[in-house]
């Protein structure tokens, strides 16, 4: 991944915050300042827990914001890919993704991002999964619309001059705010 679409994804995220988020993080560091002070309050007595107590909290840092962020995606801000249509145009050598977005989170959102990639198609799940580190071609398209709760919002993804030698298999998801 570019370090630009990196960037804007990180800005889009905190841009588009919502308070499942803040009471979700809130949690969080109440959580590690309680850690951080039975730490220090274990220090003189029990080294040992304290020490644990420290490696949990550390570990806790890294691996909170982005447990928060997969939990909150798969239930408040839930959006499923639903009627997908692929066609290959072999007139123009394109290939034409139509789909629908729907909104099955508990909030409205603002703005969403598609991702397709398309990955050589393999018997061995191995393979497909070397592939799918390297994909024969992806793109990624931004929708700024507005998707109340349990609408759908249409998509369109053209991939030009689209001619591949093997066997394809295209993927899809999406990330909205």
């Amino acid at each position: 991944m570019q370090l630009t679409t990196l960037k804007q994804r990180i800005l889009d995220y905190t841009h588009h915050l919502s308070s499942y988020d803040y009471i979700a993080y809130g949690w969080l560091f109440a959580a590690l300042f309680g850690l951080l002070l039975l730490s220090i309050a274990y220090i003189g007595k029990k080294p040992k827990i304290s020490v644990f107590l420290m490696f949990v909290m550390m570990i806790s840092i890294f691996a909170g914001p982005l447990g928060i962020k997969y939990l909150l995606d798969t239930t408040i801000r839930k959006a499923l890919i639903v009627d997908k249509n692929i066609t290959r145009l072999p007139f123009s050598k394109n290939l034409v993704v139509l789909g629908e977005i729907k909104n099955s989170g508990k909030i409205d959102f603002k703005k969403c991002r598609v991702f397709l990639k398309v990955l050589r198609e393999d018997e061995n799940r191995y393979k497909e999964l070397l592939f799918s580190l390297k994909p024969i071609r992806k793109k990624t398209i931004v929708i700024d619309h507005d998707l109340p709760k349990g609408e759908k919002i249409a998509y369109k993804i053209v991939l030009d001059r689209f001619s591949p030698k093997v066997k394809y298999l295209v993927k899809q998801s999406v990330e909205c705010y």
